[in-house]
């Protein structure tokens, strides 16, 4: 008994190893202007497979270990139940969404200092990129793309990537093709990191 507990620690163990340390492959189609975008996502192994696509009708598609498909399913008329309760979730994603806000503009620069510090430790090739963006203020777009500027997988023949400095509307237009590989690891401890760091 003691011997088939140590083997499901170990398993159980070797899993989360595995889902740290394994480079995640994934592969990014986007066209803003048109806002549709395909992404997908998955482990070398495959044990974990999400697929995002917009392109011809909202699909989020996700499968654990072949089997589990947790999202994916096909979305279904509602009663009038499922409709107030739906509400009522509504709210509640509200206030989560007012806090979560509140927490980014009290740590905006930090979150765009380690977001572009973890883009530089992943693998990232970018075949193709014809983008315009303004995040609504000067300051955070002038911030953002001086990050973008110290990327090296920014620099090709096929990639343009222009800053509006003027504009007070947040934005995003143009295309993105890009690939690559990403570390859970590398991820958790930017993610920690910019939540364990004190608010200006």
């Amino acid at each position: 008994m003691i011997r088939i507990i140590l083997i499901i620690i170990a398993v159980i163990l070797a899993l989360i190893a595995y889902f740290l340390f394994a480079p995640f492959g994934f592969s990014l189609v986007g066209d803003f202007d048109r806002k549709t975008i395909r992404l997908s996502l998955h482990d070398p192994l495959r044990l974990v497979d999400l697929l995002i696509d917009t392109s011809v009708e909202e699909k989020i598609d996700l499968r654990i270990f072949y089997l589990i498909k947790p999202l994916g399913k096909k979305k279904k008329q509602g009663t009038d139940a499922d409709k107030s309760r739906h509400k009522d979730k509504k709210k509640s994603r509200g206030k989560r969404k007012g806090s979560l806000m509140d927490f980014v503009k009290k740590r905006l620069s930090l979150i765009i200092k380690n977001a572009f510090s973890f883009l530089a430790k992943c693998h990232i090739h970018i075949r193709s990129a014809v983008l315009s963006f303004s995040a609504g203020e000067p300051d955070t777009t002038a911030l953002i793309y001086g990050g973008l500027a110290s990327l090296p997988f920014m620099y090709g023949r096929q990639i343009s990537v222009d800053a509006d400095l003027l504009s007070d509307e947040a934005f995003i237009r143009g295309r993105i093709d890009a690939g690559g590989s990403i570390f859970v690891c590398i991820l958790l401890y930017y993610v920690i990191k910019t939540i364990a760091a004190k608010g200006d």
